[in-house]
């Protein structure tokens, strides 16, 4: 069935910007696996008699989407990978069974091994200095992994994007909701088939022993003994299970590696890894870093290069609507509090609980559910699917949804971890749905869609056992939304659209309370969301805990670092800042060793917004700049500053 979509997709990107490779040559190479077969490769090299390290590219998509120099659509692994024609060849493979390695087709080989054998086989070409590394997204992500828990001796490092290594439940429903579109698309990549949705996701739509035999089968953090670079994005398909993978690793791996692995988590959606855009916001500061890291991880680990990357932060994450970079050893470990924001009557959020007892209804159609927009979908033979951040204008327009918005916010809400939405609901079916889309609501009106989530109310006890609604009675539904990083700024709006279907990202409930997929009549349910002293519906945000921003409205300084840019930089950089009072402001610029390097003191600045310049011969690296109110310690700003070579 692939075939059939690749074909049109080569004539489609054949006239898109073409990559690095296009000025290489290439060579076809066929590589021996244990059981006689062979796998088809393609060497690029500006130089076969030269030995150099390799990067192993693994991809199940088809090799010639690069040997024809096109831009490699978003599942394929992206636009580019990271190329240094001088420094490195590059060897990228067929999976077996797939395209050229197509005739070595055997559902009981071992993908691992497969990597396993490529790499050793690599690793005594005269054009391999012995020293090998592998590159690759999402499914090409998959293989390293399987490929590094073999061990080969000749691998060195991996660098896997937007891809969890573990195998759950989470990866086909979401609260107890299928993931429709996300597993139609891996039908069509060929990755399942209708009898595996049968036979194997319909028959446990519980997280049932089945699924937790696959996850412990596909749970194996501690078979990894290579440094690994994990890339990841805010609006990818699965943010939770990347940062949970790479805690994992960081714990579990070999004691030799355990300090060296290292994350990057961007503003990207799934596709667009290394991208400056995301939906329809832009974020200039995003454009090539994660394969700027790469080349980075790559130098120090295959060629020696002395480049500070042992320096680099462990885990660096974006901060969105502030569109800063940010470090952390553990983003588990972020200092947050917890902050509510209560539902009222006609779409209030606020940070005081309702002090009356209330409810909102609307209906909801199984035959027309509210459509998805934007997030995390995943629709690769549609490259006009919106995904990312979108406006979710057309959503809010409908009667099927509630809205619940902040009052303008007064200061910065900054949020960095796990959201959830915690509701009182009622209903006169058996079973339905509550679906969350949770927005940044910008001061032009745009409703941004930052994270959603859904919950089958039928699974709201437990995910391991289905309990039934009883009609009209008032019960408590939890949402979980994914992980996020998000700053709403001053003078924006957070906001969540309560509705009981997200199409089709997730499918339809039929609210007939039957056995789940299965055929049966539809019925219409009428929804309704309670509030007040009984029913405290809300948004549970986890506030970072080291800016006191105390509620929303309340102001609690008046200096605030803004933005610095360019950022990463090469020394050179701007930082724009305001300040509501006549005062002086210092700036010191320390190492991770706590040294100030550069450091700038003036006396006196007036109310209102400012930017000042910074120019100092810094070595590549990570530094943290600290602005201050002269004379006081409460109104201390700190953000972090990356300087590259």
């Amino acid at each position: 069935m692939l075939l059939r979509y690749i074909s049109p997709l080569l004539i489609l990107f054949a006239i898109a910007a073409s990559t690095a490779l296009a000025q290489w040559g290439y060579s076809e190479r066929a590589i021996p696996m244990r059981d006689g077969k062979y796998l088809a490769a393609d060497l690029y090299s500006i130089d076969t008699t030269v030995a150099k390290p390799v990067i192993l590219i693994q991809t199940p998509y088809n090799k010639e989407f690069y040997r024809l120099a096109i831009q490699i659509p978003g599942y394929a692994g992206g636009a580019t990978f990271p190329t240094d024609t001088l420094h490195y060849n590059y060897v990228i493979v067929d999976w077996r069974g797939r395209f050229a390695s197509q005739d070595a087709a055997d559902p009981q080989a071992k993908r691992g091994e497969d990597g396993y054998d490529a790499v050793e086989w690599i690793a005594e070409q005269p054009w391999c200095n012995g020293a090998v590394g592998t590159w690759g997204a999402s499914a090409l992500g998959q293989a390293q992994y399987e490929t590094a828990r073999e061990q080969p001796p000749h691998l060195v490092c991996c660098v896997p994007l937007v891809k969890d290594y573990k195998s759950k439940y989470d990866d086909f429903y979401y609260g107890g909701a299928f993931r429709y579109e996300h597993v139609e698309a891996l039908k069509t990549l060929g990755f399942y088939t209708d009898q595996t949705v049968e036979n194997l996701i319909f028959a446990n739509p519980s997280y049932n022993n089945t699924w937790k035999f696959v996850e412990a089968t596909t749970d194996y953090p501690d078979e990894f003994a290579v440094p690994m670079l994990i890339i990841g994005g805010w609006f990818d398909h699965f943010p939770d299970g990347i940062l949970r993978a790479f805690h994992d690793i960081r714990e579990e791996s070999a004691p030799a590696v355990r300090d060296k692995h290292k994350l990057i988590y961007g503003p990207w959606i799934h596709g667009g890894v290394n991208a400056e855009t995301a939906g329809i916001l832009t974020y200039p500061n995003a454009k090539g870093v994660a394969h700027e890291a790469a080349l980075r991880f790559f130098d120090f680990y295959l060629r020696g290069v002395e480049n500070a990357w042992e320096s680099e932060p462990i885990l660096r994450y974006y901060q969105l609507g502030e569109n800063q970079w940010r470090s952390t050893d553990n983003f588990y470990e972020l200092p947050t509090t917890e902050f509510s924001l209560y539902l009222g009557p006609n779409g209030v959020l606020s940070a005081t609980p309702e002090a009356v007892e209330g409810s909102e209804s609307y209906q909801y159609d199984p035959q027309d559910p509210s459509p998805s927009i934007g997030a995390s979908r995943f629709t690769p033979f549609n490259p006009v699917t919106p995904i990312g951040p979108q406006d979710q204008a057309p959503v809010e327009a409908r009667d099927d949804v509630l809205i619940y918005s902040s009052d303008v916010l007064e200061q910065d809400l900054v949020v960095q971890g796990s959201i959830s939405v915690e509701l009182y609901i009622s209903s006169d079916r058996l079973d339905t749905d509550f679906a969350i889309r949770l927005c940044d609501v910008f001061p032009d009106g745009q409703s941004i869609i930052m994270t959603d989530g859904i919950k089958r109310a039928r699974f709201r006890e437990s995910l391991e056992q289905e309990q039934l609604l009883t009609p009209g009675e008032v019960t408590r539904v939890s949402i979980e939304l994914q992980n996020l990083a998000i700053t709403f700024k001053q003078g924006h709006r957070l906001r969540i659209i309560v509705s009981s279907s997200d199409y089709p990202r997730f499918n339809t409930n039929p609210n007939n309370g039957g056995t789940l997929y299965q055929p049966g009549d539809t019925l219409v349910a009428t929804n309704a969301i309670h509030y007040g002293p009984q029913y405290p519906s809300r948004v549970i945000l986890p506030k970072d805990a080291s800016v006191n921003i105390g509620s929303p409205g309340e102001v609690s300084g008046d200096f605030m670092i803004q933005s610095i840019y360019p950022n990463p930089s090469r020394g050179a950089f701007s930082v724009s800042f305001s300040t509501s009072t006549l005062q002086g402001i210092s700036f010191h610029l320390h190492d991770l060793m706590g040294r100030v390097v550069l450091e700038q003191s003036y006396d006196s600045f007036s109310p209102g917004e400012h930017t000042l310049e910074f120019t100092s011969a810094l070595a590549p690296g990570v530094y943290v700049l600290e602005g201050a109110q002269a004379g006081t310690h409460n109104a201390v700003q700190r953000r972090m500053v990356l300087v590259t070579p």
